[in-house]
This record gives C-alpha cells, structure tokens and sequence, in this order.
C-alpha cells in the first residue's frame, strides 16, 4: 500500500515512473528517518557527557585544591572581618604599617620539660589527726576554692566542743551574776551608812541651835560637824558602785570568762572549723568532723589518702595546682650558659601548644655534674591547660640578629593579638575602605618591639598596629551576636 502512495505521488509531481526505479527508491526513503533520529539521540548523549564531565572535574579541583598558598587566607577558612565607619576609626586610632623584614635571629636550640609551678600549687592539709570519713575530688578534677575535698573525724575537736561549750556556759553566769550584783547595789550597807548620816545631821542641826540660844559649849559643834562629815564619806562610799568590791569582783569574772571563750572559738577557727560563739550549740550533730577546703582553684594532681584512712595532723591529703602558668626548665650546654641571663626571650615548641613566647625568669647557679648542663626557667602562659607536667618541649633562646642566618618576615608586636587559642592579625581589604581581615598566623618570639613570623603573611602585606585591640574587641562581640 505504501508502494502504491508513493508511486501516485511521484506520478502527481514528476508523470508516470518506472517500476525499476520505484523498487530501488522506496528502501532509501524508509532510512531517512531512521538516520535521523539516530543523529539526535546521538548529538544529546554527547552534549550531556560534556556537561557530566564538567561537574565532575569541577568537584575534583575544589576536593583538591588547597584552600590557601603562599600566605593566601580564602574567605571560608579566615570567614571573618571588622568594618568601622571613618569615626570609628579614628576614634580608634588605627595605624597600619607594613610587614617588613630583619637579618634572622640566631638561636640556641635546646631540649626541656614542663613542671608545675610552685607559686601555684599548694597542699590541702587538715590540721587535725583522726580518720577521712569522706573523700569528694580525685585526680585530674578541677576546684575551685573553698570547694570542701574530703571530711575528716577527729576526737580533738569533740573535746575542744566541750571546753568551748563550757566556757559559754561560764560566760554566761558570770553575766547573769553581774546583772545581780548591779541590781542590790550592796543594800544593807547602804541602808546603814544612810542611818548614821540622818543620825549625825540631827545631831549637828541640834548642837548649832543650842549654840545660837547660847546653852552649848563651842567644843560640841565641833565634835558635831566631824560626826557629820564622817557619816556623809561613809554613806558616798556605799552608794558607789563602781568602787564597790562585789560589783567589782563579778566584773572581774565576765571578762575572765569571755577571754576564755574567745581563745577557744579562735583555735578551733585555725584549725578550719566553722565557729559561731553566739550559736547555741546542737549535741545531735557530729561535732568531731571538720572539712578540709580547697586553698585555691585549680586541678587537682595528687590524692594520697582513700576514705576510711587515718592521718595524724598536718598530714597532707591533696595537691592542688594552678594550671594558668608553667614552667618549662631548658638543660643548656655548660658552653652556652654564658650567653643567656634572665629577661632574655626564648620560644617554646610544643605539639600541645604550638609555638609560644616566653622569657628567662631564673638560671640555676649550679650546674648538673653528671651531663653539665644547667637549669634554666621560662615561665609560660598555659590559660588552656594544654601544657601538663612532665610533657617535653623544644626550646630556642634568641641570641641576637645574625646576617648569616639570612632574613625574617616581622611585624610590630601591638599588632599581635590573641583571640581563643589563635595568634590573629588584621589585614586592611583592599577594594573595602573601613573593612579589616582577621588572619591567623604562626608567630615567633617578641624580640625590641617585634614578633617573628612564621607563617601566614607575606612581605609587604599590610597589617594594623595600633588600635588592633579595638579591632579584636569588636570582632569577638559580633562572635557573641553570631552565636545568639
């Protein structure tokens, strides 16, 4: 039927056509569309390859490529800046200066340790002897001070409770027989000093009457008046109390007994119990325990002693260590002590702490007779407690500039900043007037004013000097905002 169209076809369009052309014709024009519909399936599997290809070659550059080279900070990694308005920037003061370079420091590379430091470490001691009934820290724990580290029973105490309980209780009559004594005012003798001075003042008034009517001799009115003045001393006397014995006497005793009671309350404070002299004592309470307290915030490095065991007094229990700041102890050659004094900058590598900066604060006068080395001490910020005792360390002192050593990259050391465990700079943006980076560095020794590089800044970059710390502060309050 198909043969029939096309043969009406090409008679319409061109006559009558042989049968021997129409049999040889037909079969082409069946594979036209077969080529092409081929052609476009073709043509889309190679125009969506190119793209597959693409996507993934892009994925493998960004998987491979380093996100930074020769200093070069991307914005992911530092992610980080400060924009100020010009007032604010003047307000600041911001200064720039470039990085510049100097002849390289020569240094004396030696091998050291780091030790607790003893001006921050102290010993939790009870004062008194008995048996650890409770046990609270264990080593490793962090403290912070007053914290209460372990209980201790100890029958002094118990008996310094009574003796205190019985000093109160003395105290306490003295006053109320005080109180008495106040009140009679020693009566009796009162009342009859009183008696004989009405009897002498009638007397006396009688004897002068009888002289004024002229019936009394002279040596009557005298004899009168000295019984008078004689009874009116004695009677003055009873009625002061202040010089009366009995009152004088109980006084005596009050003041005895509150003296006693304070020594009593003061030793048992010394000894770390918590006194009140004007608390009532409650017997249902154990009063042999006392709480040993932590003298300071810290870790805790040493625990000697496990509940239940006894101790005799002054018997330390605890030692506690203030991790903010170390030592580390460099063994320096006998040939190269002479070099070094204290205050000299010294750089300490860890793999703790990285690289950080530190100064001679003691060399031992004594050397080690065995490897002849001497102790030298640099005292090393440790605010992450990242430095523990007996941790090895590479230690470098800086000697001095030495040309031979070649050069190194430095920048003023007020452009140094420290933002968590991160050594940070700010780097002005070049296209953003106001805009500060905040890159992270590797930074060396501060030696006369300047820090050595390390890594993460290139020769002539600029870097902000004064007013970074403004830069700091305003970069961690927008941290803080970022996170809330």
């Amino acid at each position: 039927m198909s043969d029939e169209y096309e043969k009406k076809e090409f008679e319409a369009n061109e006559g009558v056509v042989h049968a021997e052309a129409e049999e040889s014709d037909a079969p082409k024009s069946r594979l036209v569309p077969w080529l092409i519909t081929a052609a476009i399936i073709a043509l889309i599997g190679i125009v969506g390859g190119i793209f597959l290809l693409r996507g993934t070659g892009g994925a493998q550059r960004a998987a491979t490529e380093p996100a930074h080279s020769d200093g070069e900070h991307s914005a992911s990694e530092e992610g980080r800046e400060v924009a100020l308005d010009p007032n604010a920037i003047e307000a600041a003061g911001i200064e720039i200066e470039t990085v510049t370079q100097r002849p390289a420091i020569a240094m004396l590379n030696v091998t050291g340790a780091v030790e607790l430091n003893p001006e921050t470490t102290e010993m939790a001691t009870p004062l008194v002897g008995g048996r650890i009934e409770r046990v609270n820290y264990s080593v490793g724990d962090r403290v912070q001070r007053g914290a209460v580290l372990a209980v201790v029973s100890s029958p002094q105490l118990a008996q310094m409770h009574g003796k205190m309980h019985e000093a109160r209780t003395k105290y306490e009559l003295a006053q109320r027989s005080l109180a008495r004594v106040q009140r009679s005012e020693n009566r009796v003798a009162v009342l009859q000093s009183k008696a004989k001075l009405d009897e002498a003042e009638a007397t006396l008034k009688r004897t002068r009457r009888l002289i004024d009517l002229g019936a009394g001799a002279g040596k009557d009115l005298v004899a009168a008046e000295t019984a008078y003045k004689t009874a009116k001393a004695d009677f003055d006397f009873q009625s002061n109390i202040s010089l009366n014995r009995e009152v004088q006497e109980a006084q005596a005793e009050v003041e005895t007994s509150r003296v006693d009671l304070k020594h009593i309350v003061d030793e048992m404070r010394s000894l770390g119990v918590d006194v009140d002299p004007n608390e009532p004592d409650d017997h249902r309470e154990d009063t042999s325990l006392v709480a040993l307290r932590a003298p300071l915030s810290g870790i805790v490095t040493e625990r000697r002693f496990n509940a239940g065991a006894g101790i005799e007094a002054a018997t330390a229990i605890f030692s506690i260590s203030n991790l903010g700041t170390v030592y580390v102890i460099a063994n320096v050659p006998e040939a190269n002590m002479s070099k070094l004094f204290v205050g000299a900058a010294a750089e300490i590598t860890s793999p703790a702490i990285g690289t950080v900066s530190g100064r001679v604060s003691y060399i031992d006068p004594q050397l080690d007779e065995t490897t002849r080395t001497g102790r030298v001490r640099i005292e090393v910020p440790n605010r992450s407690g990242k430095l523990r005792a007996g941790m090895f360390a590479d230690v470098g002192f800086y000697l001095g500039t030495s040309t031979a050593s070649g050069q190194e990259l430095v920048v003023k050391s007020e452009a140094i900043q420290r933002s968590g465990d991160k050594t940070i700079v700010f780097v002005p943006r070049e296209n953003e007037s106001g805009a500060f980076e905040a890159r992270e560095i590797e930074a060396g020794a501060d030696l006369n004013g300047y820090t050595k590089v390390i890594d993460g800044l290139k020769l002539g970059e600029k870097v902000v000097t004064k007013g970074s710390f403004v830069l700091k502060t305003q970069l961690e309050k927008g941290a803080m905002g970022d996170d809330h």
